[in-house]
């Protein structure tokens, strides 16, 4: 049983310690591995008979290669076909994890052994026809003894070191401190304005449009268009949720415009592929069955986008429809996409169901629980509620491994589990945008304080090297995700999220700064304001911009009505609107730019949510003095125009005089 401590005496919940007697693999992934044991074990008995029992050269080739695909052709004397066949097999097991190839590696096995049988009475290269080689018996069975062997003793290994911190890992957990207080609002700067004008020219060319985004394969690596639109979408959600809530218009009409791009055939057309090979199905529907990675990713924005803009567009039946080459149309909607998702979890019996067909990523599955909870949030279902001791039980029986962490990846069909390299150890303590605060708050708790025993101290180091609020560092380039490019743009990235994660506002605020200086470029789209991929800019600016609500806590809050001012309408296609928030519900805080190359001499602002009848007044805060440019007195309906210059990057104050009333 699960035991508990207070985090600190004002927790909200404690912190839930690790398991001191962890068992090696939950009840499903036993059975799967059971089975998959059993099946192995029948070949291997099938392969001893024809080795042992039979016992002929042609029943020898055949079983050794049962023993250890291609190990028939080294007892034929083909040194050369069975390197081959080894060759092989590693393509087989990169293509049953890459695409869902599930019979490549069977194909491989069986193929070897007949080829193997085939070649036993064929010449030989330099060697008399129909010789053989008896020493390969105990050699093919000492590979086979040494593969198995190297793989067991890697797991039992990896979970006894794992098993002995838990100890110590529980002493710290009952009594480390996590982070307090909150990230104040964050004023934007006009690096921020071509950050956003970056993602509205992303989102606003024709539906058609993807120039500016990453280019190649689509199933694995860091060119998934799908990850790259997703990114942009909550880097979008969260920006307008954060810095443009009393004046929504620009950045929801884009960020829709962006949420559609998934539609494109371009950005989903991959699971046609992975759905016939990994499924036998030809049905090339993206959200019926498995493909979480989509599904589940989509139902998460889905429900940022409605929690941060409050806008009901992607309730309406059919307003996400999915067209195939043929013409075939499958029409969805943010209530039909999680209900797939309710229904595919509901069908899994390892309880967390598919990316591509027959592995199940714990990142992708929490993503689809994030999006479950923020629907029940969003329109009062309990969809999450109904499911979450189930997705709970997944987590922490078939997932959780001893030290905390969670593995990365799971086989469905075997319940083997392994680093496939994308994630550093093949486990994490805590994933996707709101890493368990809004569906788990004790496990984001124990995730977060694991995570902190690694993070703090590097963050009080770099925290000691920022002076005036600046941290004068150049971090170094890292291979991009994609691995064509090398960038620092991702590490940036994670001494920004670090810094968040450390509570560290003043480090956050001057990484970002810092960035700024290294990474800036100047250039617009189609170029990159940042150096660095369209994905690496993604996930910087879902980080950049995550203050005061990040995407879990936006999930957690759910859509609420701006209070204070509201700019309704502006010259929307000649300005940018950076920055549209009120603090106080009184005075509202504006950053406008003008869109194109020329300053912009009278810009007509209309606002309401104004106080009726009271005198405002509007002061320009750029430079280094203030000064007011505008007074106006608000309508009985709480509505007025006024103008403003906005010369490159301008801040405004709209707040109401101190007169009173007019």
């Amino acid at each position: 049983m699960t035991q508990t401590v207070p985090a600190q005496a004002d927790s909200p919940a404690p912190i839930p310690l690790l398991e001191p007697r962890p068992v090696r693999f939950g009840p499903v992934t036993r059975r799967l591995l059971a089975r998959t044991a059993v099946g192995v074990g029948l070949v291997e008995l099938f392969a001893a008979v024809l080795v042992f029992g039979v016992a002929t050269d042609s029943a020898r080739a055949f079983g050794l290669s049962l023993v250890f695909p291609g190990g028939g052709l080294l007892y034929t004397a083909h040194p050369i076909a069975f390197l081959f066949s080894v060759v092989l097999l590693v393509v087989a097991l990169v293509l049953w994890w890459g695409i869902s190839a599930h019979l490549a590696i069977p194909l491989v096995w069986l193929g070897s052994a007949i080829i193997a049988w085939s070649l036993v009475d064929s010449p030989r290269l330099f060697l008399e026809q129909g010789t053989t080689w008896p020493w390969s018996v105990p050699v093919v069975y000492l590979l086979a003894v040494m593969v198995a062997g190297t793989g067991l003793w890697k797991l039992e290994s990896r979970f006894r070191a794992k098993r002995a911190k838990v100890g110590e890992l529980n002493e710290y957990l009952a009594s480390v401190e996590l982070p307090s207080g909150h990230p104040g609002p964050r004023e934007p700067d006009a690096v921020d304005a071509e950050l956003v004008r970056w993602c509205y020219d992303l989102a606003q060319q024709p539906h058609d449009g993807l120039k500016g985004f990453d280019w190649g394969e689509q199933f694995h690596g860091g060119t998934q268009l799908r990850y790259q639109v997703f990114s942009y979408c909550w880097a979008m959600c969260i920006f307008a949720a954060n810095y443009v809530p009393n004046g929504q218009r620009q950045a929801r009409e884009a960020l829709t415009r962006m949420v559609l791009k998934n539609t494109d055939l371009r950005v989903w057309g991959y699971w046609r592929t992975l759905n016939l090979l990994g499924n036998f199905s030809a049905d090339p529907d993206p959200i019926k069955k498995d493909n979480i990675m989509f599904s589940g990713f989509l139902g998460d924005v889905l429900g940022n986008f409605e929690a941060a803009t409050g806008s009901a567009y992607f309730d309406q039946p059919g307003s996400l429809n999915f067209v195939w080459k043929d013409g075939r149309e499958f029409p969805y909607d943010h209530h039909s996409i999680i209900e797939a998702v309710q229904r595919n979890f509901e069908n899994s019996r390892l309880g967390f169901f598919p990316c591509e067909p027959g592995w199940s990523f714990t990142v992708c599955n929490i993503f689809a629980a994030q999006g479950m909870y923020g629907h029940d949030k969003l329109h009062g279902t309990t969809k999450w509620a109904d499911y979450k001791d189930r997705w709970r039980r997944t987590l922490d029986e078939e997932y959780l491994t001893p030290d905390g962490s969670y593995s990365h990846i799971r086989s469905n069909l075997t319940g083997l589990s392994w680093d496939t390299g994308e994630m550093p150890g093949g486990a994490y303590h805590a994933h996707a945008s709101g890493r368990f605060i809004d569906i788990l708050p004790g496990h984001y708790r124990r995730a977060l304080a694991l995570d902190l025993k690694e993070a703090r101290p590097m963050m009080d180091a770099l925290s000691s090297m920022v002076v005036d609020g600046k941290l004068d560092l150049e971090l170094p380039r890292e291979p991009d995700r994609h691995r064509q490019t090398s960038t620092a743009v991702t590490t940036w990235t994670k001494l920004i999220g670090g810094a968040a994660l450390v509570g560290d506002e003043t480090l956050a605020r001057a990484a970002i700064a810092g960035a700024d200086a290294q990474l800036a470029t100047g250039a617009r789209w189609p170029e990159r304001p940042l150096d660095g991929s369209a994905a690496s800019i993604g996930g910087f600016l879902v980080a950049r911009w995550s203050a005061p609500l990040s995407l879990g806590e936006l999930n957690i809050r759910g859509y609420v009505p701006p209070t204070g001012p509201l700019l309704i309408d502006t010259a929307w296609d000649d300005v940018l609107v950076v920055l549209a928030r009120s603090t106080d519900g009184r005075s509202l805080d504006l950053a406008l730019t003008p869109s194109g190359e020329h300053d912009l001499p009278d810009v007509g602002l209309t606002l309401e949510a104004l106080e009726p009848h009271r005198c405002y007044t509007v002061t320009n805060l750029s430079g280094d003095s203030e000064r007011e440019v505008a007074e106006f007195i608000a309508d009985a309906d709480g509505r007025a125009v006024t103008s403003v210059a906005v010369t490159g990057f301008t801040r405004l104050r709209l707040e109401p005089t101190d007169s009173g009333k007019a």
